[in-house]
């Protein structure tokens, strides 16, 4: 068998839970699992989370807030970074996501982080979300305007929560920091953390999926002084 089939075969096992040390990023050091998405412990995700904290005048202490968590490994690099008066707040939507999120926040024994079983919007409610390839993968997302009808069984229905209105009602504090990451809705996501944003003017490390999802973004941001820089 491949390496590949290898590692599918045992990501659907209990094998998969096996514990590894995360060897970089800012997560380094922090226990996890074994499988799927080895990339996570082996490289510690993308590095774009290392260069938004860079940009802090102060990381310990800061608040980040992670828009599209999936298993956590920023999460719990933030956490590690700000330490116990910090705060890192994470929103995933996908149930077999959050359930792996909450492992590794347990795991680490993080007491500075809230999570949310929800899609960051302008709005709170509910949405549908199409699973790529199941539930639990990275490329999951809420339905795109105009997009196809999905077939039955690859749409399942979550929670949303704008951002702000957490910020209002005291659950949430201000961001210093927001990584977003969230399948072609980035621009909603800003667009329900807008307030917060104006405020507190946090550093945003945004991975985009595509020109209107960009453009959405910058078109709120622009008025606000925010300039693109790549990460």
């Amino acid at each position: 068998l491949s390496p590949s089939i290898c590692s599918r075969v045992v990501a659907a096992t209990p094998l998969c839970y096996l514990q590894v040390r995360v060897r970089k990023g800012p997560a380094k050091g922090a226990r996890w699992t074994l499988l799927p998405f080895s990339f996570n412990w082996r490289q510690g995700g993308e590095g774009d989370l290392a260069c938004g904290l860079a940009r802090l005048d102060r990381v310990r202490g800061a608040v980040c807030w992670d828009f599209g968590a999936h298993f956590g490994i920023h999460t719990v690099g933030m956490a590690l970074q700000v330490g116990p008066e910090g705060q890192v707040v994470s929103f995933e939507p996908d149930p077999v996501a959050f359930e792996r999120l909450s492992f590794h926040v347990r795991l680490n024994r993080l007491k500075n982080v809230v999570l949310f079983k929800a899609a960051v919007s302008n709005s709170n409610g509910r949405v549908g979300m199409i699973a790529v390839h199941g539930q639990g993968s990275t490329l999951s997302h809420l339905r795109y305007p105009g997009e196809a009808e999905p077939q039955a069984n690859d749409e399942f229905f979550v929670e949303s929560i704008a951002p702000d209105t957490l910020v209002e009602s005291g659950q949430i504090r201000r961001p210093d920091l927001i990584k977003v990451d969230v399948q072609g809705h980035g621009a909603s996501a800003i667009a329900g953390s807008i307030q917060s944003i104006r405020a507190s003017r946090p550093v945003i490390a945004f991975s985009g999926h595509g020109p209107a999802e960009l453009e959405g973004a910058r078109s709120l941001l622009e008025p606000l002084n925010y300039a693109v820089e790549s990460l």
